[in-house]
């Protein structure tokens, strides 16, 4: 989210003066949420923006930006009902050639999924409708920020990863594809080293 604003902003300003300003508006912490973002950009952001350029109303990238994070939100309270109910975890052992393609069959499956990765430290099962893109940097985020289940969105989809023992799971869905909906099938999952001990 932070990535694809700076690109935003960096078409009105330079880079630098685009990650000066939004180092400003977070300095008192980075939002995790699609709708902390978007309250950040309408409340602190454009206000800021708005004294440096000359501008009426927000530019329409930033308008379309902004109006993306809103939907992102209303779909992760939609899929917060969900996760009421009760998680049904589901060992999954990564390191099995035949359980990695039957997972990642099943998560092709889901609804709005177009792309799926399942990934062990022995080997990975990859199913894109498309072209295949890498998710492995995601991956590496998730592990330095510490992170268990995340989501981003990449070139106008979603991404939806979980990291579990040295692998990781990763979904690419269509950016109108409910996110809460596919985190809950994510945050099911734990490995079967977990279930072991």
């Amino acid at each position: 989210m932070e990535e694809s604003l700076l690109e935003i902003l960096s078409r009105y300003v330079s880079p630098q003066a685009a990650e000066s300003l939004l180092g400003r508006a977070t300095a008192q912490g980075k939002p995790s949420r699609p709708g902390e973002w978007a309250r950040l950009v309408e409340g602190v952001l454009w206000p800021e923006l708005k004294n440096l350029l000359p501008f009426q109303e927000m530019p329409p990238e930033l308008k379309a930006w902004v109006r993306e994070m809103k939907a992102l939100a209303a779909q992760e309270a939609e899929g917060g009902e969900e996760e009421e109910e009760e998680l049904r975890l589901e060992a999954v052992d990564l390191e099995d050639p035949v359980a990695r393609a039957g997972l990642a069959q099943r998560l092709a499956r889901l609804e709005g999924v177009v792309g799926v990765v399942v990934a062990g430290e022995s080997g990975r099962e990859e199913l894109f409708a498309g072209e295949p893109i890498s998710l492995d940097p995601f991956h590496h985020l998730l592990k330095r920020q510490g992170y268990r289940t995340f989501y981003s969105l990449l070139e106008g989809n979603l991404v939806a990863m979980r990291a579990l023992g040295k692998g990781y799971i990763g979904l690419l869905a269509r950016k109108e594809t409910n996110v809460g909906r596919l985190l809950h099938h994510l945050r099911r999952l734990i490995s079967v080293a977990e279930v072991e001990g």
